[in-house]
C-alpha cells in the first residue's frame, strides 16, 4: 500500500474516531444497553414483570413529563442548595456551579420492597448521567436483568455530528448544547404525558 493511501486511511480513521467522541451515547458498564425504541417494544405489550424506571428526581418527572407506563423513583434528588464550582457540598467538591444533587438513601430498599430480581428492569433518566450509574448500581446489587435505557427521555445535548460541525455550530446555532434534537423518548416521539398516575409515583404505588 503506498504512503498516499496509508494517509488517506489514517485520516479516515482519525475523522471517524472523533465523530464516535462526540455522539457517542453513555452507556453501563455491568448492566445491559439498549436503545429508547428497543425499550418502548419490550414496555408497550405490557408483559408481566418488565418495568420502565425513570430515575429522575420527582420534579423533573412530573414538569417535563414522563413516558405514560414509566415508574418514578429517583436514584437522586435535588437540594436546594446552590454551590459553585469547586466549593463543597456534603464533604465532596463540586464540578459544576448549580444547586447539587445527593443519591436517594433508600433507592436499593425501594427497587428491592416493589420489585423482583429477576424482572425485567429498563431504567432511564434524562439523557444517562443518572441510569447509567443507577442500573449498574442495581445489577451489582443482585438484579439480573437491568438494562440502562440509552439517551433517556430528553437525549444528549445536540453538539453535532463531528467536531468540525460542533465548532461551526457553537458559532451560529441556536441549538447547539440544547437537548431533544439527537435522541430519548421524546425525540422519537414515544408516548409521554405531564399526568401523574398515583400507582406510578414514587412513595404512593403499590405492588
Amino acid at each position: 500500500m503506498s504512503r498516499v493511501k496509508i494517509s488517506i486511511f489514517l485520516l479516515v480513521a482519525v475523522a471517524l474516531l472523533l465523530m464516535v467522541s462526540v455522539v457517542s451515547a453513555k452507556e453501563a458498564k455491568i448492566a445491559h444497553n439498549i436503545g429508547v425504541m428497543e425499550a418502548f417494544e419490550k414496555v408497550k405489550i405490557g408483559a408481566t414483570g418488565v418495568y420502565l424506571i425513570d430515575v429522575r428526581t420527582p420534579g423533573e418527572y412530573q414538569q417535563i413529563g414522563h413516558p405514560e407506563m414509566a415508574y418514578s423513583i429517583p436514584f437522586m434528588f435535588l437540594s436546594d442548595e446552590f454551590v459553585k464550582k469547586g466549593g463543597m457540598f456534603r464533604g465532596k467538591k463540586m464540578t459544576k456551579t448549580r444547586y447539587q444533587y445527593y443519591k436517594n438513601p433508600e433507592f436499593l430498599d425501594y427497587m428491592k420492597k416493589h420489585f423482583k430480581v429477576d424482572d425485567t428492569l429498563l431504567v432511564m433518566c434524562r439523557s444517562g448521567n443518572r441510569s447509567v450509574p443507577a442500573s449498574d448500581f442495581l445489577a451489582e446489587s443482585g438484579f439480573k436483568n437491568v438494562y440502562n435505557v440509552i439517551d433517556g427521555f430528553e437525549g444528549g445535548k445536540f453538539k453535532g455530528a463531528s467536531n468540525k460541525e460542533a465548532a461551526l455550530m457553537k458559532q451560529s446555532s441556536e441549538h447547539y448544547g440544547r437537548r431533544g434534537f439527537t435522541g430519548g423518548w421524546k425525540y422519537y416521539g414515544l408516548p409521554w404525558t405531564y399526568s401523574m398516575n398515583p400507582k406510578l409515583v414514587y412513595g404512593s404505588h403499590k405492588k
